[in-house]
């Protein structure tokens, strides 16, 4: 099996476990609702070559893949493709705002789940760092392009904060002592650096589930001190 190949399988797996197709197409509902040409194919086949030219980014680099590289991994035709995308970069950037969408929509979801707000977060946190064990690549190139100000990515990384920092406030504020804003992003850009950090460096399956930990822990002691006892060990606070 080529590298290219089991990327692939990884990416499809992360892609499926997030809702996959069907959490796409709710989320463009509006753009799936009508139009002469088959919005529903249309946004299929724009998927797919989102989805083919992850492990081909993850591989070669933003600078060194080219268009005809994306054509080739998604099986389609020049025309295909620029019906979609203008760019390379353009499907970069719209796969960077489908993974955030689909992870935003999973952590709300898992929220009516959880047993408490603990359990949540650290359910959260669990999640963001086990597709880093998946698909790591992807994730450390498109973190690292985001934090780029000239980026078309950077404006993305900003919304995104904006929705987990909002997505924080509605869940876990109004059971507990409210927070300067500043505190809800402060948190949101440990985790960014703590996932960077680690992926820069290749970390191992145990460095990861460390960082899982400790990141659950420094979440729930800052947003839920109320439901957090001093003694009480971290395995507990679920």
């Amino acid at each position: 099996m080529s590298l290219q190949t089991g990327e692939s399988g990884a990416v499809r797996a992360v892609f499926e476990d997030l809702g996959g197709y069907g959490a796409v197409a709710q989320q463009r509902g509006a753009e799936l609702d009508g139009g002469a040409d088959g919005p529903l194919l249309g946004q299929l086949q724009r998927t797919n070559i989102q989805l083919a030219a992850i492990p081909v980014f993850s591989i070669k680099g933003l600078a060194d893949t080219t268009v005809n590289d994306l054509l080739a991994a998604a099986n389609v035709s020049r025309r295909t493709f620029y019906k979609y995308f203008s760019n390379k970069m353009e499907v970069f950037e719209s796969i960077y705002q489908m993974a955030v969408s689909l992870l935003m929509a999973r952590f709300a979801a898992m929220q009516p789940q959880a047993d408490s707000q603990p359990q949540w977060l650290r359910a959260m946190v669990t999640l963001f760092f086990d597709y880093h064990l998946a698909v790591g690549p992807i994730i450390r190139l498109m973190q690292q392009e985001a934090m780029r100000s000239d980026s078309p990515l950077a404006v993305h990384r900003q919304h995104a904060h904006l929705q987990m920092q909002r997505l924080l406030l509605e869940r876990v504020a109004e059971q507990n002592p409210p927070r300067d804003p500043l505190t809800y992003r402060a948190l949101i850009w440990a985790l960014e650096a703590t996932s960077l950090e680690l992926l820069s460096r290749q970390a191992s399956r145990a460095e990861i589930e460390q960082a899982k930990q400790v990141m659950s822990d420094l979440l729930i002691s800052v947003l839920c001190p109320s439901l957090v006892s001093p003694s009480m060990p971290s395995a507990e606070l679920v």
